[in-house]
């Protein structure tokens, strides 16, 4: 197996003065408190003429390297500071494989926060959009039973630059919180502009509902792609370049979670104007029992493209074309595998995922390279430890 590791491990370096900074200030006065988490994961990856990419990077698992860290390793530590009982700060740096191909270390979070009763709170700043129902730890990889959160359904995570406001309250035996959130991001690949964003979440006994709603505006570099349509065909690549688009988001979640096992799901739809953008509506279902140490699952899930593939004969040229036809990355998938809490604060896991392609489709891989057949089944085999501190 050959794994790129010496970027990783400059940057987890540069975030040791960081740590024991906090440390330091910890044990001071206690107004701050230091804490973190971190994956070291590998996953292979059958087809070796595209890569695996969950989220973001250039490379992955495939193509590049047939075993490879870079989709699941991160590293992350995390500043907690309470000024008063009504205000707070938090600052969180990690150390992931970004889209430049790099771990540079980046400030994932960075807000402030004030209470202004128990039941209302505004922060300010950098913090995860709401949009998923494990918005909030999508990352911290000890927070879940799987070695990644079901990627046709996370395949995007968004930091926005902005202000949100939460408001909790109870409805009988239901704990309800409604948080409204505004900002914009710039994620490298894409931007996001005037991201609103409503999000409900309700709890009742072993049950866990949620919903959010969100509409942004959102760039991404197509234009170079379209220079060759000019004249009459001007207005059509206007048209697909995504260039200030409107893009909707809507997902639905539910989570039943006795303790001794588990069961949850979540639906996610993208809608918006006709673009190279993908519209998908996205799903899985998970569930997994506990016993002892070991907490045996299994996630089923699906991409399905809403969105066309191809405009025909409007595009003489092929560009928009070509470009709408990778956009298909419709698969079904099946995982199977296991969690191991062996230590305190430490999780080794394993799991097996089938991914079924249908005809046309990419699967949803990257970096493909000359030979790649679309509508071709694939395979990965992933393994993590996941710790927190």
């Amino acid at each position: 197996m050959q794994f790129r590791h010496s970027a990783l491990a400059l940057a987890m370096a540069s975030l040791l003065p960081f740590s024991a900074l906090a440390q330091d200030a910890q044990s001071d006065d206690g107004m701050f408190s230091f804490s973190g988490y971190g994956t070291l994961g590998a996953v292979h990856n059958s087809e070796n003429r595209a890569d695996f990419v969950p989220t973001q990077g250039p490379e992955g698992a495939g193509y590049t390297h047939a075993w490879s860290t870079t989709p699941d390793t991160r590293l992350a530590a995390q500043v907690d500071a309470r000024f008063t009982d009504n205000f707070s700060a938090v600052v969180q740096v990690i150390s992931e494989y970004d889209y430049q191909g790099s771990y540079k270390p980046q400030v994932e979070l960075a807000h402030v926060k004030y209470a202004f009763t128990p039941a209302l709170q505004v922060r300010a700043g950098r913090f995860t959009a709401p949009i998923f129902m494990l918005s909030e730890y999508r990352k911290v990889g000890y927070a879940m039973p799987w070695v990644r959160p079901p990627v046709e359904v996370y395949d995007i995570a968004v930091s926005l630059d902005g202000a949100d406001a939460t408001y909790k309250f109870n409805v009988g035996d239901v704990a309800m919180s409604v948080q409204l959130a505004a900002g914009d991001a710039d994620e490298g690949t894409f931007e996001v502009k005037d991201a609103r964003t409503l999000a409900l979440r309700a709890e009742f006994g072993s049950s866990t509902l949620f919903g959010s709603y969100s509409k942004t505006k959102i760039d991404a570099p197509t234009t170079p792609l379209l220079a060759l349509y000019q004249g009459p065909l001007a207005p059509l690549a206007a048209q697909y370049a995504i260039d200030g688009d409107d893009l909707e988001f809507t997902s639905f979640g539910y989570a039943f979670d006795p303790g001794s096992w588990f069961l949850r799901g979540e639906v996610t739809r993208i809608t918006g104007e006709d673009n190279l953008l993908a519209k998908n509506t996205n799903m899985y279902v998970s569930g997994g029992v506990r016993t002892g140490a070991f907490t045996p699952y299994m996630t089923l899930a699906q991409v399905h493209l809403d969105s066309d593939t191809s405009i025909g004969a409007r595009d003489p040229i092929g560009v928009i074309n070509a470009g709408l036809s990778t956009q298909n990355a419709n698969q079904k998938s099946v995982t199977i595998g296991t969690r191991w809490d062996f230590h305190e604060n430490l999780a080794l896991k394993a799991e097996y995922a089938h991914v079924d392609v249908p005809t046309g489709s990419t699967g949803g891989l990257v970096n493909r390279q000359p030979g790649f057949v679309t509508g071709q089944n694939y395979d990965l085999l992933s393994i993590s430890l996941d710790f927190v501190f």
